[in-house]
């Protein structure tokens, strides 16, 4: 049995984290069953989400997961693709989840429009885990302070919003250009790279934080339709 720790649907999405995304994504794609659980990043290996216990073991990580889960399959999502492929996945699933990631975080969490947005959810999410009402917002107070440290630290969050914007655009450009018309990322059939371009897709394309960046991705029609056909494919349940 695969449980997935995760913090819980928002926004309209599966889960508020776009990596929570990614692995229940890859575990639809592959058709995997697995049970999910509303878990207390402050109490999770790393102090991150997700992470899953799988027959009693516990792995962190989004990708040390699927790394895990794929090594057990006979049939490799990615095994029809070549080694220059998988190069190009790589470099575009690193600057999804190294460079967009912070983007998202600073939309979120450090404009005022964003938190205004995030915090009611936020407070919603630390009452379902039994946190208490006179508690929440100070652990918002604190979890965003956090957040928006992490982002400073990662060097995004030094840079004025229009910049942030235009170099988290440039990402989402990029994206679209090599999604092209292809139903997956890699043409007819799905990769591991799709868990991770898609989750992105929907937390960037998110229209609860209707900011410049959404904007800007929605403009991005093979883009939208990407996610809207996994969507439909994959999380119509």
């Amino acid at each position: 049995m695969i449980k997935v720790n995760k913090f819980g649907p928002a926004f309209g999405l599966p889960d508020a984290s776009p990596f929570v995304m990614k692995v229940e994504t890859y575990l639809r794609l592959t058709d995997q069953k697995y049970e999910t659980v509303l878990a207390d990043v402050r109490k999770a290996p790393r102090k991150q989400l997700p992470f899953v216990d799988v027959d009693g073991k516990v792995i962190p990580d989004s990708t040390e997961i699927i790394d895990h889960l794929e090594g057990a399959r006979v049939e490799k999502l990615d095994a029809l693709l070549d080694a220059k492929q998988k190069a190009v996945g790589l470099a575009f699933k690193s600057m999804l989840e190294e460079h967009l990631y912070f983007g998202i975080l600073f939309m979120r969490w450090a404009t005022d429009d964003g938190w205004t947005v995030f915090e009611p959810t936020l407070r919603e999410m630390l009452g379902k885990l039994g946190v208490p009402s006179l508690m929440r917002g100070m652990i918002s107070k604190s979890a965003r302070k956090q957040v928006t440290a992490r982002v400073h630290t990662q060097g995004l969050g030094r840079k004025p919003r229009t910049q942030v914007v235009a170099a988290c655009t440039r990402i989402v450009d990029a994206l679209a250009d090599q999604l092209g018309d292809g139903p997956y990322f890699w043409g007819d059939k799905p990769t591991t790279y799709d868990a991770t371009v898609y989750a992105f897709a929907r937390g960037v394309l998110c229209p609860a934080f209707d900011n410049e960046l959404r904007k800007h991705a929605a403009t991005k029609k093979n883009l939208a339709q990407y996610a809207d056909r996994l969507t439909e494919k994959f999380w119509k349940d």
